[in-house]
């Protein structure tokens, strides 16, 4: 590691691949002035980033996530740029609120709970498909891209093919795969314009009264909340922002949860040994490994946080990877511990307003998935080098994961 370190080598690959040790080097500074990066959806090569600060430490990240009111969401450079804006994510109050109120119902514990049986199947399938027992596979070349993918197509009631589709949008969106901006807003108009068109056939037979496959676009269309209900343009981003969402940050928090039982043989027999272990396993992993690095805010009004004065219009880069690593709330942040008292403080899903609507359905995910691995295997093994994505500082997985399933007798 360089002697020195400045906030502007944040975006390096370097960094990307381990953001921690780096976060160290700044966070006493925090916030610093000067980083500069794309939020999801923007292209590199064709929009510009503006300079921001960076908070890095758990007060400060916890700060302006907490206080929408003095640092909005709304994304000026992507409303400006030819990418579709997130519902929720990019939204401030009172719009916030509307939208939240009725989104939420769509994905309350009870209706999510109600998925599991055919994520189950999915998990099944894919493991079926993808893991060979005592064969080396590299899990986040078939299962962890593809999982979250056609988990989303079945919610969205597409053929179950088009899961390279998802997969596709989601890392091009994301900024997580290297690729041309021409490719890149190829995949975004694609994606959208089979939104637009899935949507409206959709809700027309809905207005029919036929019964439709797809749970959660069937809720986007149906919910209704104080006589209140989803546009169609609503529902169209709706879906492209679970779309980019549920499929990339799940796809690398899976690759992360079984790095870890790779990584740790000890977590992974203690698991096996005691299926209760997963739910603590489940949460450090979120702060350890959790994928979510940053996202932008913009001050509405002159603040201070800490020693930096920041002024209305100023671009702010929350930090949660960081915050998850600061010492002062997470003592030794470096070990993975199963008995932090605090592990629901973890920053991977967000915090205040915009905490992430959609973490239920990813533990569904997880759940399911560390399940049938128990079932299935008695070992995972580490069968060559675990090389973590360099592309974008958005979300920290892993690009190359190879691992070997030792099979039960």
């Amino acid at each position: 590691m360089k002697p020195t370190f400045s906030v502007d080598q944040l975006s390096s690959p370097e960094v990307v691949r381990n953001p921690y040790p780096y976060y160290d080097l700044l966070r006493d500074q925090s916030p610093v002035f000067g980083y500069r990066d794309f939020p999801p959806g923007t292209m590199p090569g064709v929009d510009e980033p503006k300079p921001s600060w960076v908070v890095l430490n758990f007060d400060h990240v916890s700060a302006v996530a907490w206080d929408h009111e003095s640092f909005s969401s709304r994304d000026s450079l992507q409303e400006e740029s030819s990418a579709p804006s997130l519902m929720l994510v990019n939204h401030d109050r009172p719009e916030h609120t509307r939208l939240r109120k009725i989104s939420a119902k769509a994905f309350q514990p009870a209706s999510i709970k109600s998925l599991a049986p055919e994520v189950d199947l999915l998990v099944a399938a894919c493991m079926d498909d993808f893991f060979v027992p005592d064969q080396p596979v590299d899990v986040m070349a078939d299962y962890c891209a593809m999982l979250p993918s056609k988990v989303m197509a079945y919610l969205f009631g597409m053929p179950a093919e088009m899961g390279r589709d998802v997969r596709n949008w989601a890392t091009a969106f994301m900024l997580s795969a290297d690729i041309s901006a021409e490719e890149r807003q190829a995949y975004n108009i694609e994606a959208m314009a089979f939104f637009e068109q899935h949507v409206k056939e959709r809700m027309d037979l809905i207005a029919k009264g036929k019964e439709t496959p797809g749970p959660l676009l069937n809720a986007f269309i149906r919910t209704e909340v104080d006589g209140e209900s989803l546009s169609y343009e609503e529902v169209v981003r709706f879906c492209m922002t679970a779309t980019v969402a549920g499929a990339e940050t799940t796809s690398f928090y899976l690759g992360n949860l079984i790095t870890v039982f790779a990584d740790f043989p000890d977590i992974w027999h203690g698991f096996v040994d005691d299926p209760k272990l997963f739910d603590p396993i489940y949460k450090e992993t979120l702060r350890f490994h959790g994928p979510p690095q940053r996202l932008f805010r913009v001050a509405t009004r002159d603040i201070t946080i800490g020693n930096a004065d920041i002024k209305r219009g100023d671009w702010v880069a929350c930090f949660f990877g960081a915050a998850n690593y600061d010492p002062e709330a997470f003592p030794e942040p470096y070990e993975f511990r199963l008995n932090r008292k605090n592990a629901n403080r973890h920053m991977s899903f967000g915090y205040g307003i915009h905490r992430c609507l959609g973490a239920p359905l990813a533990q569904l995910e997880a759940e399911s998935t560390a399940r049938m691995l128990r079932e299935r295997y008695t070992h995972i093994e580490r069968a060559g080098e675990a090389v973590w994505q360099d592309v974008s500082l958005l979300n920290h997985g892993l690009a190359n994961n190879p691992v070997v399933f030792r099979g039960r007798t």
